[in-house]
């Protein structure tokens, strides 16, 4: 799972929820699909909560609140810390969501009121997915307790979040929609991305809201995925995810161009990854690190049996390292093929190695004068 880092800067944002997420190296291609659903929602949780609070801004004056909140989801390796933030909130928005405006993704419903505390439910549909929990908040003079939760399904997978928060007056007027403004740019702020990785994760986010970061994005991940096979295999596994926006289609990326040009990079460090977008360069790389192993040496007698091996499979089992070594019971090497003993051999017994199946191999590679210089 992606490291998600809670942004504690005081920015005014009017939400009880001004989290922001950054993405921290290292990450692998697993963890970050996961973190890009965890994002989706995120986003989701964020719009409900400003939707709730915000919609009167500009009809009202605003006074500083201090806001504290944690969230928390199943299935995190680690525990979220809570965050407190000053943030500027329309005066009585505070304490009656139901005469807020609910955002376009999400609707909130069955807002009922028993003296100072509410309750609703909440339905958002984000990227034809959807997800449905309630909340509810109690509140006082100056202050107000609630938690909110959320489920529903993302690329087939069960999401759930829940999320506790709080907030204690502490005056002074302040201009809720400037604050709103605020909100809208820190999590739009991409200043802080070091690779094209936070870029992917981030995408469908700034499709939706970051109109200005769409440039960006665009010309980040069409200058890495042509040459970086961890930035290429993370825009193709982004855009095979259901519901996600694909960012080949929306950033006109010729993926047969990029394609093209990442297979030409094809190495050791990287063939798991583009042995099957690049299958004509992945075998030249294979017969390449053959012949860098096997021509020129010179073979004689049975300890040279695995290193023939090895080089008449042509190097795959060396480049994708995906094959174990056959093991070894009872001190005697096993049979290539078989995985059983191996056959005694003459210097054990004495006997002609007629049948020794690696004095065939060595005749068929003695064939290949060419190639092993014998």
């Amino acid at each position: 799972m992606p490291h998600l880092k809670p942004d504690n800067r005081n920015t005014g944002a009017s939400v009880p929820c001004a989290c922001s997420l950054q993405l921290t190296r290292p990450i692998s291609v697993t963890n970050l699909l996961y973190g890009i659903i965890m994002i989706r929602h995120l986003t989701a949780i964020l719009a409900i909560m400003t939707s709730m609070l915000n919609a009167p801004a500009h009809a009202a004056q605003g006074e500083y609140w201090e806001v504290t909140n944690k969230m928390e989801i199943p299935g995190m390796p680690f525990a979220m810390p809570s965050t407190t933030n000053k943030v500027c909130i329309a005066k009585g928005a505070e304490n009656d969501p139901k005469n807020t405006s609910g955002d376009k993704d999400c609707q909130m419903s069955d807002v009922k009121t028993t003296g100072n505390k509410v309750s609703w439910k909440a339905r958002c549909i984000h990227d034809g997915e959807v997800m449905t929990g309630k909340g509810e908040q109690t509140t006082t003079a100056n202050g107000y307790a609630g938690r909110m939760q959320l489920s529903g399904k993302s690329g087939g997978e069960d999401v759930s979040m829940n999320m506790v928060y709080s907030g204690k007056r502490i005056g002074g007027a302040c201009d809720p929609e400037e604050m709103v403004k605020k909100f809208n740019a820190q999590m739009c702020d991409t200043s802080r991305y070091e690779s094209s990785a936070e870029w992917i994760s981030s995408a469908d986010h700034i499709f939706s809201n970051c109109p200005d970061q769409r440039g960006k994005l665009c010309e980040t991940v069409r200058r890495d995925a042509s040459r970086d096979a961890y930035a290429y295999t993370l825009l193709l596994q982004h855009d095979h995810q259901p519901n996600t926006a694909s960012i080949a289609r929306e950033c006109k990326l010729d993926m047969a161009s990029t394609t093209s040009s990442v297979c030409k990079g094809v190495n050791n460090d990287n063939y798991s990854m583009l042995a099957k977008h690049c299958p004509s360069e992945a075998k030249a790389f294979r017969e390449a690190k053959r012949r860098k192993e096997c021509e020129g040496r010179s073979y004689s007698g049975v300890v040279n049996a695995e290193t023939i091996r090895a080089c008449m499979e042509g190097g795959n089992r060396n480049a994708n390292n995906s094959q174990p070594e056959n093991p070894v019971s009872s001190g005697k090497p096993q049979s290539p093929s078989t995985g059983k003993p191996a056959a005694p051999s003459s210097a054990e017994t004495g006997n002609p190695p007629e049948d020794n199946p690696v004095n065939n191999l060595l005749e068929g590679v003695k064939t290949l004068k060419g190639m092993f210089g014998f």
